[in-house]
């Protein structure tokens, strides 16, 4: 611990700095009650003129208020305000991640299913924010952390408006200005949707590498902001569905009211894209998905999937099966990728119905639901059925060794270019996703034969999934 470290604050002991900003510390802290690692920002009144520490300490209050009244996985809880001899402080949630503009910074980039994974995240706690009645204003790299997971928590706001509050007057300017809105640029009172824009900012640096705005003045960032729009995604980064770019435009428009009207409608765009699915509102734009779009080279991606942080929810295969064959009428084939996701999140079978159910379109959820509570039952009962008779005795260790090597063989035969064919050709029926699916069912194939039955499997249709056999004479 630094030299110049408070051993406690409040009742909290002090472990060590975390970083040091323009009013203060944070530093990693200890609950001795609780006995919960903890994160202890400061503010300290010598880095700070009086009316700066009253604006400060006005701002960190704010802070706690917002923070505090807002409980949801991707939100850093608050935990406590205190003021201490000159220092005010706030205790929050400790998490053990890195901020997404280190991210930015180091070049890194995600895969297509990881950026849809952070950004549905980051709009779920945007929707609960909003219906809390808390804006946060600031929504930028610097205030999201990345856990493994990939998981998402939303930081700081400090600048965060409350509907009940009178502490921000319209006609200030607060905010990052690459993220910030038109018409807070403006000093206009914003609202959630301001939120969606700093939100799609995000989100065009993820398929892109490039933030739209950027500018070496200041002004010549609010022209960009407030004139310019920026270029289609797919212009930017060809290896992008096009169905991006019209998210991106409604999510940048200029002007509120032609943006989502929620998150949950942001949320529901992205996944209609990633599934080569027109958006409502962007004619402006193309919006289908040619075939073969998602065999485009992606060679600058960078897969940043960390292993689950809990043991996945033991559920019989056969019941995932039939909730992931339920789940895909109403979303397409990336319900294999949520069922699998939502298996390694949820606590038991009532969590993770609710993590599906959250991926449909309001209208069809009840449908879903329906389906998915014969779908429970099934899985209570099998849970209570007597245990199976042992298995027969495994094969000796020898044999084992052989074939797993004549499997392992087979597979590296699969050449390169009959990867690529066999994307190419599912890519036409499933769209970008068959980017992740492949990937998948070369490792469990031995054979080509077993390889396109498997990658058939997530084609819904049967014509179509006919087609796709019959183009490989199976």
């Amino acid at each position: 611990m630094a030299d110049n470290a408070p051993e406690k604050i409040g009742k909290y002991k002090v472990v060590r700095p975390l970083g040091k900003g323009a009013m203060g510390m944070v530093y990693e802290g200890y609950d001795p009650v609780i006995e919960r690692r903890v994160a202890i920002k400061t503010i300290l009144a010598e880095y700070l003129e009086a009316a700066e520490m009253e604006e400060a300490v006005a701002r960190f209050k704010r802070e706690a208020q917002a923070g505090g009244r807002l409980m949801h996985p991707g939100i850093i809880g608050v935990y406590e305000y205190g003021d201490e001899g000159g220092m005010a402080y706030i205790v929050m949630e400790y998490c053990d991640g890195e901020e997404l503009k280190n991210v930015f910074r180091e070049g890194r980039r995600y895969e297509l299913i990881d950026t849809f994974e952070i950004m549905k995240q980051l709009l779920s706690a945007l929707e609960y924010s909003h219906k809390q009645g808390v804006v946060h204003r600031d929504i930028k790299p610097a205030n999201l952390m990345i856990l493994p997971g990939p998981k998402v928590k939303i930081m700081d706001f400090g600048i965060a408006r409350l509907e009940s509050s009178s502490l921000t007057q319209v006609g200030t300017v607060v905010g990052t200005p690459t993220h910030m809105a038109p018409e807070q640029l403006m000093g206009i009172q914003a609202d959630g949707r301001a939120d969606l824009w700093s939100a799609g900012v995000i989100l065009y640096e993820m398929l892109t590498a490039v933030n739209p705005f950027l500018a070496e003045t200041p002004a010549t960032v609010m022209h960009r902001v407030l004139q310019v729009t920026p270029e289609p995604p797919s212009s930017v980064n060809p290896a992008l569905p096009p169905g991006f770019d019209g998210v991106i435009a409604r999510a940048l428009a200029k002007k509120p009211a032609d943006r989502f009207a929620s998150a949950r409608d942001f949320q529901l765009a992205l996944l209609q894209a990633l599934q080569g699915k027109a958006v409502a509102g962007t004619s402006s734009v193309e919006r289908t998905l040619p075939p073969g779009a998602a065999a485009r080279a992606e060679s600058t991606r960078i897969s940043m999937r960390a292993p689950a942080e809990r043991r996945p929810l033991v559920v019989d295969p056969s019941i995932l099966a039939e909730l992931e064959r339920s789940l895909s009428r109403h979303i397409g084939p990336l319900a294999k990728v949520l069922v699998k996701q939502g298996q390694g999140e949820a606590k038991d079978m009532d969590e993770l119905l609710e993590l599906l159910a959250a991926n449909i379109p309001r209208e069809e959820r009840g449908e879903f639901l329906a389906k998915a509570a014969t779908i429970r039952k099934k899985a209570v009962a099998a849970a209570e059925a007597p245990a199976p008779a042992p298995a027969a005795p495994a094969p000796s260790p020898a044999v084992d060794a052989t074939q797993s090597a004549k499997a392992q063989k087979t597979r590296i035969n699969f050449t390169p270019e009959a990867v690529a064919t066999a994307e190419k050709r599912l890519a036409s029926y499933v769209g970008p996703l068959a980017k992740i699916l492949i990937k998948d069912a070369v490792n469990k194939s031995a054979t080509l034969k077993e390889l396109y039955l498997s990658l058939a499997s997530h084609i819904d249709d049967e014509d179509e999934r006919k087609a796709f056999l019959k183009s490989v004479d199976l």
